[in-house]
């Protein structure tokens, strides 16, 4: 389903981009999101008239606090127990996202302001590779010795859904905006298992994203 929604989006794209006679935006927002997270993009859409458009984002999620350290006891030998190192336990993940853009023609005149609704649909790529630390304990003098481990996410494309009242007046815009999406942001570190603890089984389930953003923009 997920290589569906890409293909789909890439012709879309690619149809569009034969009738290029349009206008192009430069943007960027910042917001917060579920699971004590915060999220800052770059977009760029090109639009082939006032209301439709396509384009891409390059963004960054990441928690400010965590929750859920995964950890674990060992039963015998040097080390006693085991936790993720503490700079790896906030998640983190840079991501690409090619986008729909749809604007409604202006519903309220305020001096040289308009004020709409803009939608944009997208799809949240980002690199399945994680690379984290594990802190090993010493059950005698409490020292720990920090080991690599690494994982592909099971999950790395997300859908996603962005809505926004939007302010514009000459080439310039201001949105206040509210998303959606399927987003894990536990995903990268799902699938890893330390000493027979799944990390799955400590962080908490998977459910719907949902985010609240300002957005600014500025046509060329």
């Amino acid at each position: 389903m997920r290589q569906i929604i890409i293909i789909v989006l890439a012709v879309i794209s690619l149809t569009i981009h034969a009738q290029d006679n349009g206008s192009n935006e430069f943007s960027f927002s910042g917001g917060l999101m579920t699971g004590c997270a915060y999220d800052v993009r770059f977009s760029y859409s090109h639009y082939i008239n006032k209301y439709v458009g396509y384009g891409a984002a390059f963004g960054n999620y990441k928690q400010w606090h965590n929750d859920y350290l995964p950890h674990g006891d060992i039963e015998s030998g040097k080390w006693s127990s085991w936790n993720l190192n503490e700079k790896d336990n906030i998640m983190e993940k840079l991501y690409i996202e090619p986008t729909l853009s749809f604007k409604t023609p202006a519903l309220i005149h305020f001096g040289s302001w308009e004020i709409g609704l803009q939608a944009e649909p997208g799809v949240m790529i980002q690199i399945p590779y994680t690379f984290v630390d594990v802190d090993y304990i010493d059950r005698n003098t409490s020292v720990s010795y920090e080991k690599g481990r690494s994982a592909h996410a099971s999950d790395w494309c997300f859908w996603d859904l962005r809505t926004m009242l939007r302010f514009s007046s000459d080439d310039v815009s201001i949105s206040i905006g509210y998303g959606i999406s399927n987003l894990d942001i536990y995903s990268s570190c799902r699938s890893m298992n330390v000493e027979g603890t799944s990390f799955n089984s400590i962080f908490p389930s998977k459910k719907f994203n949902h985010s609240i953003f300002i957005k600014i923009g500025a046509a060329i």
